[in-house]
């Protein structure tokens, strides 16, 4: 389970109260639950944690990096079937969609490979940010809010918002804005087939919900329309107590063609049917 620290601390490490609501359903679920911190980019910091070497300043990619030791200490606990279950919000949803695509290990020594990858059995993203050269705003957030999303991810990759790399950012994969997205990885070196995923997001997501929908069709284009990919864009607005991530885990999905289930219980089903 990835928290929503928007690539740098935002909470603190207990977590808010939703995040650990969602933990103790998962756990009553039957689910064991490992609630992971990863290095976060500048300017946040982890006790302890710091750049892999002094050419690094400590963006991305540590950050899916860390995720992967994640799994594999997971892997090694006795307590552990095998099977990995990936549930990440906001940032913590760029992570697990990048891991479940990606067996590359780029530090040594350390065992992830596509065997580790293929313990993944499903994936989901309550608001992750998806294709960072994306900066489309359907529901229309304030002009302030989509600012500040386009400066963390210029600081996630390493970028000043004042590099001009953004209006140079065309989705052709020449920008680090590009190659550091999930939805750009699906068709440029994703290995092996991904798990089933579930994609959330809302009207006045914090994060645009184009976000979703950029992966969505990512992942339909690139392994058909069989997939096993849901996306659900729900009505909730800009400031709303259920905008964003795992803010609306005890919310109703109210998008078209949903049940009106509460999202943790779909999302609960959805894990325990793989």
């Amino acid at each position: 389970m990835l928290p929503p620290d928007i690539f740098k601390l935002e909470y603190g490490d207990r977590g808010t109260p939703t995040e650990q609501q969602a933990s103790y359903d998962l756990q009553q679920a039957g689910f064991l639950v490992f609630q992971v911190d990863h290095r976060l980019a500048p300017p946040g910091a982890l006790d302890g944690q710091a750049p892999r070497s002094v050419n690094d300043n400590g963006g991305f990619p540590d950050q899916t990096d860390d995720l992967k030791r994640q799994i594999m200490a997971a892997l090694a606990d006795s307590q552990c079937n095998g099977n990995i279950y990936l549930v990440g919000g906001s940032a913590g949803g760029t992570l697990v969609l990048w891991v479940m695509l990606d067996s590359s290990a780029t530090f040594p020594n350390c065992g992830w490979n596509e065997t580790a990858r293929a313990h993944i059995k499903a994936v989901v993203s309550l608001s992750g940010p998806t294709q960072f050269c994306d900066w489309s705003n359907p529901g229309g957030i304030p002009p302030d809010a989509l600012t500040s999303f386009e400066n963390d991810l210029d600081n996630y990759v390493n970028l000043s918002s004042q590099t001009n790399c953004d209006p140079d950012c065309d989705w052709s994969g020449n920008c680090a804005l590009d190659q550091a997205s999930p939805a750009w990885l699906v068709s440029h070196g994703a290995t092996g087939n991904p798990p089933p995923v579930m994609l959330y997001s809302t009207d006045g997501d914090p994060v645009p919900n184009s976000q979703g929908t950029d992966m969505f069709q990512a992942l339909t284009t690139e392994y058909g329309t069989t997939f096993d990919v849901e996306l659900w864009i729900m009505n909730y607005s800009y400031g709303d107590q259920h905008d964003h991530s795992f803010r609306y885990w005890h919310a109703l999905n109210n998008a078209m063609g949903s049940d009106g289930e509460c999202v943790s219980q779909e999302v609960i089903s959805f894990l325990q049917s793989h």
